[in-house]
């Protein structure tokens, strides 16, 4: 049995950071799926979700937000409209599902309804996706019914991942888009003058002659948006990948414990140097403020649920809150609230039962940054160790956190007590409360 005593650590850092204002539009979350799986009246539920203290909450979501159509049951789809613009793409399947889910739980109503419920209780501010694909007054319908429960609205995006080559295939070009994307803009702008908006930026590209470069070039001499988007997701496995997700993983390593420090390497490498990378050269690109609404690891069976991908989702929100080179990001949205995807959502609806996964613990350690006047944090490191101090505006230590990669856990140091969540392993997995199936007597503390 390790003591507390034996566990803590002091770390004695070969550099430190500079510190930037901590931006509570950083600590956001989509909720794509997670009316159709989770209720908004289980109190047990919205009990979890409020000891995560979400600032942001995103909806409709990615894929429903493009197809989404206000006052019809559930995301109100249009299959036809579906059917022309993703057609090839697995969101024709998903989106059935979705629908015979919303029809086998009786639901009858707009999901928009749960969601306000949700941004009430969390007292969250919010960001809308708006759909492209048709002309119509429902963003404008969406942003009137949010301030008319008075609250408070960040901005709207202009479509969620239109870049994608399923819509290219489907004949939705780079023009096609500028001009839905700035009649939209133009239609809330006109209503509400105050409100953000967001254009989609596409993944970065090498070739300047690929459909990517052309889109952001395009898109860079434009004027008519406020912000861009970019989503972000951290690939630790080798395989084939679409839209955020691992279609196939290659094995690597002689063992399950090799394999795993490889994906440690690959996302330190993502943190500490791709990332920042990343987001530098989109500021080259655009010079515009930067929105991350979904990022995560990579889904896959293979990472999702362990402890590699809480640990990652800890350091992710503190690098967000605490690395100037980032500072560029002024909100993002973790992918996902809820759903019944296997790694991806904090919560998982499995057969009716709601499952807590590996992600939902450290979140609840993170959302003490909102709890206390934290201004400022501070990053310190030590080898594979990452420290995280909090500090008022006082310039004075309030808590911190670590995030060791080295003893295998994520580490809340208040002054009274000490918070840990981790295991053996990064790959252990977590059962459906959300712990750590331990195979020793490493105590871990809730």
């Amino acid at each position: 049995m390790r003591t507390k005593s034996l566990i803590f650590i002091i770390l004695f850092s070969n550099f430190l950071v500079p510190a930037q204002e901590v931006n509570p539009d950083l600590y956001g979350f989509a909720t794509s799926n997670t009316f159709t799986y989770c209720d908004i009246n289980d109190t047990s539920f919205i009990d979890k979700v409020l000891k995560i203290n979400p600032q942001v909450l995103r909806f409709p979501g990615g894929a429903m937000g493009n197809f989404y159509h206000f006052n019809k049951n559930g995301y109100g789809f249009d299959f036809a409209e579906i059917e022309k613009y993703a057609k090839g793409n697995r969101f024709i399947q998903r989106s059935e599902a979705l629908n015979n889910a919303n029809i086998k739980k009786g639901h009858t109503h707009d999901y928009i309804d749960d969601f306000i419920k949700l941004v009430k209780i969390t007292d969250a501010k919010v960001v809308l996706v708006a759909n492209m694909f048709v002309d119509n007054d429902d963003i404008i319908k969406m942003i009137s019914k949010m301030k008319s429960h008075k609250l408070e609205i960040i901005g709207v995006e202009l479509g969620s991942e239109l870049s994608n080559r399923t819509f290219y295939l489907n004949g939705y070009t780079i023009d096609e888009y500028i001009k839905d994307a700035k009649d939209c803009s133009d239609k809330i702008k006109k209503y509400y003058p105050e409100l953000r908006t967001a254009i989609v930026a596409a993944p970065l590209h090498d070739n300047s002659t690929h459909r990517h470069s052309v889109w952001n070039k395009k898109l860079s001499n434009m004027d008519f948006y406020d912000d861009i988007i970019v989503h972000s997701y951290a690939k630790v496995v080798k395989g084939k990948k679409e839209y955020g997700q691992m279609l196939t993983v290659e094995p690597e390593g002689e063992t399950q414990e090799e394999a795993f420090e490889i994906y440690k390497g690959r996302t330190l490498k993502f943190l500490n140097t791709d990332f920042p990378n990343e987001i530098a050269e989109y500021n080259k690109i655009f010079n515009k403020p930067i929105w991350i609404t979904e990022w995560n690891l990579q889904i896959s069976r293979t990472t999702g649920n362990t402890l590699l991908q809480s640990l990652f989702v800890a350091q992710y929100f503190l690098e967000l809150m605490s690395n100037p080179d980032l500072q560029n990001i002024t909100l993002t949205t973790y992918h996902n609230m809820g759903g019944r995807d296997y790694g991806g959502s904090i919560f998982r609806n499995n057969k009716e039962v709601l499952e807590i996964q590996s992600t939902y613990y450290p979140l609840t350690l993170l959302s003490e940054i909102f709890k206390h006047d934290i201004v400022r944090i501070e990053k310190d490191q030590f080898n594979n160790i990452y420290t995280y101090n909090c500090l008022d505006k006082n310039d004075k230590l309030v808590f911190s956190y670590d995030v060791d990669w080295e003893m295998k856990h994520f580490r809340l140091n208040l002054k009274e007590t000490t918070k840990i969540y981790g295991s053996n392993n990064l790959f252990d997995k977590v059962n459906p409360n959300g712990i750590f199936l331990l195979k020793t007597d490493l105590k871990i503390k809730y």
